[in-house]
């Protein structure tokens, strides 16, 4: 019990760091778009505009993270695509209304800190666009909030510090809103989930997949639920876990593979509880469920 507690903890917080190290990459690399290409006098087209690109770098920074590390390259440039596109639509309207926003409050902290939370409200979107999930849209709302508040506040904290230059607290500042929109949808979806399952060993240790309330699929095939790469013992359709009346099941779907929950051969299927083990082919999960 000590070692599966120890082992989700750590799995959290490696989470919590590739989101806000890939935030605060892709933020740097929206403003160096931005400065290089932009170059307009109309102050609303050239708010527009820098959210579109600041909020697409983040927007496909944040989606690429988790399917990069799993060598899924079909998710990968599906789940970019959608994020970037998605990003880029929000930050540009999130942007344009926080600056409108930054106005009203004449500047300050406080000020600075709700307009970028607009800014991250829409930015938070991509989450839920680019996995076509309700529940990420949610975390992704919440998280982009919380965490473009937070960024905001930082940044315009340093940028006072640094008497008020633009240029490091700029490049800073954008750095501070992409991690902590990165952090904040973490922990968000850390604190928020409900049914999930994680995984404990092999190429993927650590990472965790929503489970919602149909049929979740798992296997090698990049259009499962739960897909599982590196263990040459899975296969394309491997199983599945199926919500019906209040009740999550495990069923194996290909009879000739290795399925194993708890040590324990599954034969039809099996009801799941919190702190199941589940074992496809070499790789283990294990099923985490808040009621």
């Amino acid at each position: 019990m000590i070692a599966t507690r120890f082992s989700t903890l750590s799995a959290n917080a490696r989470q919590a760091y590739e989101f806000a190290l890939a935030g605060a990459i892709g933020a740097v690399f929206g403003l160096f778009f931005y400065v290089e290409l932009i170059n307009t006098s109309s102050i609303w087209l050239r708010d527009a505009l820098a959210g579109a690109l600041i909020g697409g770098a983040i927007g496909f920074a944040l989606n690429s993270a988790g399917p990069l590390r799993d060598g899924a390259w079909l998710t990968l440039a599906r789940a970019t695509t959608w994020g970037a596109c998605a990003g880029m639509i929000g930050g540009a309207i999130g942007l344009v209304i926080g600056e409108f926003i930054l106005g009203g409050f004449q500047g300050g902290l406080i000020g600075r800190a709700v307009s970028w939370s607009v800014l991250g409200l829409g930015i938070g979107v991509s989450q839920g666009v680019a996995y076509r999930s309700r529940e990420k849209l949610i975390f992704g709302l919440i998280g982009g909030g919380l965490g473009g508040f937070v960024g905001g506040w930082l940044f315009e904290a340093l940028r006072q510090a640094l008497g008020n230059r633009t240029d490091l607290g700029q490049g800073i500042g954008i750095a501070l809103l992409g991690a902590g929109l990165g952090l904040g949808l973490a922990l968000v979806e850390q604190a928020l989930r409900r049914v999930w399952v994680q995984v404990i060993n092999g190429r993927q240790e650590g990472r965790s997949y929503l489970l919602g309330r149909g049929v979740s699929t798992l296997g090698l095939d990049e259009q499962a639920t739960v897909g599982l790469f590196g263990d040459p013992a899975i296969v394309r359709k491997h199983a599945e876990i199926a919500y019906a009346n209040g009740q999550y099941t495990f069923r194996a779907i290909d009879g000739n593979a290795r399925s194993r929950v708890n040590d324990f051969t599954v034969g039809d299927s099996h009801a799941l509880k919190d702190g199941d083990v589940i074992e496809l082919g070499g790789t283990r999960l294990i099923f985490r469920s808040r009621g």
